[in-house]
């Protein structure tokens, strides 16, 4: 969103843009979005504290006069949908990110209860009802029930001009990292946790080196199994060959600058889009994923490669090789793959505007 409108600021100065952030604490992109004339709104009260939220949202809706309502928190965006009730919003869509449709508490009984119940709020209290993907839309409104009228896809928005602007210096790169300046490099880019499968990573490397003596890993996220990959890797005497960065923000860089990236994620639910996959392709990078990625974010065909999990590391190990082997593709026709497609910048900021058509 903040990619959008830094592009959209300028060639549509009608839009006042107001985020309301449920967290409730300061973000470090809180002046970025500012300084694009945004407004910033952090929430009294926690999402669990369900009724002080709901009314403090009202509040700050009837204050700030808005037109249009934009819910990002897939079937969670019923709580705002329902703050919004007896207001006049002249819109309101529920942009759909996952396709899990997950509910902010630990308790599954919880979670499976509220869950349905929030879906028909949204079906019927949204006047728009958007997903990143055509599987991220289905989750929401069914397979059989699209309505081209209320219901769209529109792609996220990939700034490209960061992967021109890369830096491609591989022995400078693997030496930050303490890495031999021959090494290649397998990068993981996500979020460290269960569902991204970090841990799978490892287990194709531990089959790599039986083959190969060039191979590293490196993990570019956070996440609450962070730990627990570096012990894996210590346990499979690997640890000199993995290296974990923590969250960056020169995902464009690590790109540019690794041989594969490697994206294992569960199969089941599929990911909502898999932005990773798009700017990697962006990045001119090869890619070895599962079936967990909707086929609409392949963009260079010629970059991606796709392998279920259920065929076991040895498998993957063997197409990373493979992968590992062939020369480097263009960077320039990748991303300009890339920039030709429902990706591009400039195609994201028309999408997401001639959302709010209506308003406008």
């Amino acid at each position: 969103l903040l990619r959008v409108l830094r592009s959209a600021h300028e060639d549509y100065p009608q839009v006042h843009w107001a985020f309301f952030c449920a967290l409730g604490r300061e973000g470090r992109l809180d002046d970025l979005a500012r300084s694009l004339g945004a407004e910033v709104i952090y929430s009294k009260h926690e999402i669990g504290d369900k009724l002080r939220f709901v009314r403090s949202l009202h509040d700050v809706m009837k204050q700030g006069r808005y037109d249009i309502l934009h819910c990002h928190h897939d079937v969670m965006s019923a709580a705002y949908l329902l703050a919004s009730q007896g207001l006049p919003f002249q819109k309101r869509i529920v942009h759909v990110h996952n396709t899990s449709l997950s509910l902010p508490t630990p308790s599954r009984l919880k979670a499976s209860l509220a869950r349905e119940p929030m879906r028909q709020m949204c079906l019927r209290m949204a006047d728009q009802i958007v997903g990143i993907s055509k599987e991220a839309l289905e989750s929401m409104v069914g397979s059989g029930g699209i309505d081209s009228e209320r219901h769209r896809v529109v792609h996220y928005a990939v700034d490209t001009e960061g992967f021109s602007r890369a830096r491609v210096d591989r022995e400078g790169f693997r030496r930050g990292l303490g890495l031999a300046p021959y090494a290649k490099v397998l990068l993981f880019v996500g979020r460290v946790v269960s569902y991204k499968n970090p841990f799978f990573v490892v287990d194709v490397l531990e089959q790599l080196v039986k083959t190969r003596s060039d191979v590293v890993a490196v993990f570019a996220g956070a996440g609450n199994q962070a730990e627990e990959v570096l012990e894996m890797a210590r346990q499979k005497s690997l640890e000199s060959r993995v290296r974990l960065l923590g969250f960056r923000d020169d995902v464009p860089a690590l790109m540019a600058n690794s041989d594969v990236l490697i994206w294992p994620s569960l199969e089941e639910p599929k990911e909502g889009l898999g932005l990773g996959i798009v700017e990697a392709q962006a990045a001119g990078l090869y890619i070895l994923m599962s079936r967990s990625v909707p086929a609409e974010a392949i963009v260079v065909p010629e970059l991606v490669e796709v392998l279920a999990l259920g065929l076991g590391a040895e498998a993957w190990s063997l197409r990373v090789s493979q992968i590992l082997d062939r020369p480097r593709p263009s960077r320039d026709h990748s991303r300009a793959e890339v920039e030709s497609s429902s990706f591009s910048m400039a195609e994201g900021v028309r999408n997401i505007i001639s959302l709010y058509d209506k308003a406008l």
